[in-house]
């Protein structure tokens, strides 16, 4: 599955790769292309966003899905 939605914090285009719990992180690691753990915590994504390790703003955000459609909407650090 390859889904593109928008990030609701930056604006910016997010690749979604697969659908487990649904929620993520905007963060993709610059050095393997692996998505940030959708559960890490905000001072985890704070301090690899600061240090430019990452790709992304770091900030959570929620796939919800209606009537086939997908939108991705801010949520808190679950």
């Amino acid at each position: 599955m390859n889904l593109f939605v928008v990030c609701p914090h930056c604006q910016d285009f997010v690749e979604i790769l697969e659908i487990n719990c649904a929620i993520f992180r905007h963060a993709v690691f610059k050095q393997t292309g692996q998505q940030l753990n959708p559960h890490a915590s905000k001072e985890e994504c704070d301090r690899l966003t600061e240090q430019g390790q990452v790709y992304g703003c770091g900030k959570p955000f929620q796939i919800v899905t209606n009537n086939g459609t997908h939108e991705a909407v801010e949520c808190g650090y679950i």
